[in-house]
């Protein structure tokens, strides 16, 4: 049986979600996934994969920006696996990942693309 996290306050967004469909790349120590990242904010992202990456893990991520025709490099921590689809009771299969390093020049790219765009997500994840 898998454990499912509870998400905890300190798991909770801070920053608004952006619906997007980013190209990116993640890594950790064991694995490699080429994905899509399906919503955004400041202080991370969601990733959807029917094998989501382990809970914990630290993961090097490259973000490919559409609108900027570069890239931005991170590192986040996977917080949680498994989402809900807004508005329903639909389980989303992936993994929440919270950024916990990237450079201050990859973090102004980030924060002008993101002012871009337009919310699709603001209200945090509800506690299990």
């Amino acid at each position: 049986m898998t454990d499912t996290p509870s998400v905890t306050a300190a798991d909770a967004r801070k920053h608004p979600r952006y619906k997007v469909n980013i190209s990116i790349d993640c890594s950790t120590r064991d694995l490699f996934l080429s994905t899509h990242v399906c919503n955004i904010g400041k202080g991370g992202l969601f990733i959807r994969s029917g094998n989501p990456l382990p809970l914990n893990d630290e993961v090097s991520l490259i973000l490919y920006l559409p609108a900027t025709k570069g890239y931005i490099r991170a590192t986040g921590r996977v917080i949680w696996n498994f989402d809900m689809q807004k508005g329903t009771t639909r389980v989303v299969p992936g993994s929440g990942i919270r950024f916990v390093d990237m450079s201050a020049s990859d973090r102004a790219t980030l924060e002008s693309y993101l002012a871009g765009l337009t919310p699709a997500i603001s209200a945090p994840p509800t506690p299990h």
